[in-house]
């Protein structure tokens, strides 16, 4: 097994997990709500908690991760996250629950400058499409197998031992990649593999701020945003709509999540290919969101049969996938050798910008028995999305 496979292997481990841990509360929501006693907006705010906390501290990880590697960052985190999603299984109230919560949030601030940051410096050039696009799929599988993970480890003891198992196991799996770290600490690879420059040029904190700042990383800061706020209604309370709006079980609520992300993990690595061999091309991206945002639009709009419903989920997250690796490699081209882990932080803060303000109001529309504009909100959003792409592109190529 070659060095990229195994470090693209041993990454994905912990991405897998983090995205389970991303999205354990809400395939529990409806538990949650009548257990707890509170309403969907206030759950909404444990997402919004979750979000805001991982914004805070992840462009601090990201410098931390270009001075020291990203090796540390990433086993220390997912050993804090694991502890803290185990710790909501003794939980005795809703604030005591949204503190555990927002210290899962600071924990998961780690994944994506360590992630990003070894990668870059691990795999080369020409397959770094495709590398992205697979640690992409390790997390979209990791929140494909929470909504029956989550909902099946409730059903055979109840929420809160859900909770536990699944922190316990992201804790064995940080002690796990330890023997391991030798293989996250390497350096850049050339074009033949040749690992070298374990971490790269190393810039000051007042260099590193004012390189966040230039006008292709704050563009692509903002098409996170709005890619993330477009999606973050259909990741969440996409199984609670579908409860309201068809009264169907909650099961075959989740099923239809799951359908998304499934579709999307796929899509994902289509994305990858196509961009290792196109590069970052607009048509992409025209394909993925014009098409995801019309199929979500109709969802919002006509009645339709269950089997219906998660086939076009699914197909919306096909479509939403392929724009992954455009959008990683995008940012790969605007970022100095030695600073990917800033510079991906700061932009992936964008999408937890984008996660941590919507899941209120999605909250609120469902409160308000308004389910199917959930489904309408997240389309025009996506629609909105390609726009922003757009001028991102025109940005990094000139």
């Amino acid at each position: 097994m070659g060095h990229s496979v195994r470090v693209i292997s041993l990454v994905g481990a912990a991405h897998f997990i983090s995205h389970i841990y991303q999205l354990a509360l809400p395939p529990l929501f409806p538990l949650l709500a009548v257990d707890l006693d509170v309403s969907y907006t206030a759950l909404g705010l444990l997402v919004s908690v979750f979000s805001i906390a991982a914004v805070a501290g992840q462009v601090p990880m990201g410098f931390v991760v270009d001075r020291i590697g990203g090796a540390r960052v990433l086993i220390g985190g997912l050993v804090v996250q694991g502890a803290a999603i185990a710790a909501v299984a003794a939980t005795a109230s809703y604030w005591t629950l949204l503190l555990a919560i927002a210290v899962a949030g600071l924990a998961h601030s780690v994944y994506h400058p360590a992630d990003y940051a070894i990668l870059s410096r691990a795999v080369p050039e020409g397959r770094l499409g495709r590398a992205y696009t697979l640690h992409s799929f390790s997390g979209h599988i990791g929140t494909a197998a929470a909504p029956a993970l989550m909902v099946g480890l409730a059903a055979l003891w109840d929420w809160r031992g859900a909770f536990l198992l699944v922190g316990l196991a992201g804790v064995a799996a940080a002690l796990v990649l330890i023997p391991f770290g030798h293989l996250l600490r390497g350096g850049t690879a050339g074009p033949e593999g040749a690992v070298a420059n374990p971490l790269g040029a190393a810039t000051g904190i007042r260099a590193g701020a004012a390189l966040l700042l230039t006008a292709p990383i704050v563009l692509c800061f903002l098409f996170f945003v709005i890619l993330n706020t477009a999606f973050v209604g259909v990741r969440v309370f996409s199984p609670s709509a579908l409860v309201e709006m068809y009264a169907v079980p909650l099961a075959t609520a989740n099923g239809a999540l799951t359908g998304f992300v499934i579709g999307a993990a796929v899509g994902t690595l289509a994305g990858g290919v196509l961009a290792d061999r196109i590069g970052a091309r607009g048509v992409i991206a025209a394909i993925g969101l014009i098409g995801a945002g019309a199929l979500l639009i109709a969802l919002g709009q006509v009645s339709l049969p269950v089997a219906a419903i998660v086939a076009l989920l699914t197909l919306t997250g096909m479509l939403r996938g392929i724009v992954q690796g455009t959008r990683d490699l995008m940012v790969y081209a605007a970022t100095p050798a030695g600073a990917h882990g800033k510079v991906f932080a700061f932009v992936s803060t964008g999408g937890h910008v984008g996660t941590a303000a919507m899941p209120l109001v999605f909250g609120w529309i469902l409160d308000s028995g308004e389910p199917r504009l959930v489904f309408l909100i997240a389309g025009m959003l996506s629609l909105a999305a390609l726009a922003t792409f757009a001028t991102v592109r025109r940005r990094v190529a000139g």
